[in-house]
């Protein structure tokens, strides 16, 4: 009546086999997310760059003509255009002016809140990040509805975008700023200059300045990059940016415009992959949310 169990119908499976297995399908999962995300990227742009630099058209496209019809004709005439370049200098105008605006309000606050009051940083964390909770098209028209009738000069100068600009980019510069310090123990080294009679203008500029170069340089990448392609601001401000006039060339020249957004798309992610190199090479880890 009983059932007899022999050692062959057991299969043992032990806790190192178990996590072996649940290790290959973590890997198999993660790979195959890193594949569909490197698909969500990559085809829009070979389709984009299809368009931008081959003349075939889609519906001829075959394997015989798939390398046939290839050139950098649009982008050389969008590159040469006198108003891109005009909006090319602009733009890079924009984006010295911003990054220096910003650490001139940003650097000596950062550095008398980590010295002198840390209870005061997560409060100007908090106003660091309002910018980006206010919509760029209330913020536009609520300071351009207030300097319109005071200071018209002001909205009509390009230079106008700097503030707007800084503001949006305040979070990127504060955090790494922040985090600078915080990584070099700034409030060690103010002590210990303080300690050996030093001023505050030399604890500044002669120590905590060139410790925090690595963190400098990561906010003014990311300020660059975020000044090159704003949008929104310049658009509503009616200001000719570099990204305001890509759109109206291409509504003229699509290939030509689609070519060079595509060049500049690169260009800012390789600057951003050589900052971020660069800085792990010093043994600093770059994260979105800082240094």
């Amino acid at each position: 009546m009983g059932s007899v169990m022999t050692a062959s119908s057991i299969t043992w499976v032990s806790p190192g086999n178990r996590r072996v297995g649940a290790g290959r399908t973590a890997s198999a999962l993660r790979w195959t997310f890193l594949a569909l995300l490197a698909a969500y990227f990559l085809v829009p742009l070979i389709a984009m760059a299809r368009f931008a630099f081959q003349s075939v058209p889609t519906a001829l496209l075959t394997p015989e003509t798939m390398f046939t019809g290839w050139g950098v004709s649009g982008l050389w005439s969008a590159m040469t255009d006198p108003i891109i370049l005009e909006s090319v200098r602009v733009s890079l105008t924009l984006v010295v002016l911003t990054i220096v605006l910003n650490f001139v309000l940003l650097l000596p606050l950062a550095v008398v809140v980590e010295v002198r009051s840390p209870r005061t940083r997560p409060a100007l964390t908090a106003v660091t990040l309002l910018p980006w909770v206010i919509p760029p098209i209330a913020l536009v028209v609520g300071v351009a509805a207030t300097f319109r009738s005071t200071v018209p000069w002001f909205l009509a100068s390009d230079l106008s975008l700097v503030p707007f600009y800084a503001m949006w980019s305040m979070p990127f510069t504060y955090r790494a700023l922040d985090n600078g310090l915080r990584a070099i123990n700034a409030r060690t080294l103010y002590e210990a200059g303080r300690s050996l009679g030093a001023s505050l203008w030399t604890i500044v500029f002669r120590i905590l300045i060139p410790n925090l170069r690595a963190s400098m340089i990561a906010a003014a990448g990311l300020t660059g990059a975020l000044v090159l392609g704003e949008f929104a601001f310049a658009s509503l401000l009616l200001k000719e940016t570099l990204p305001v006039m890509m759109l109206v060339y291409q509504k003229g020249n699509p290939r030509g415009g689609l070519a060079l957004a595509l060049v500049v798309m690169v260009l800012t992610a390789a600057l951003l992959w050589i900052i971020v190199r660069g800085l792990r090479r010093r043994g600093i880890a770059v994260q979105a949310a800082g240094i």
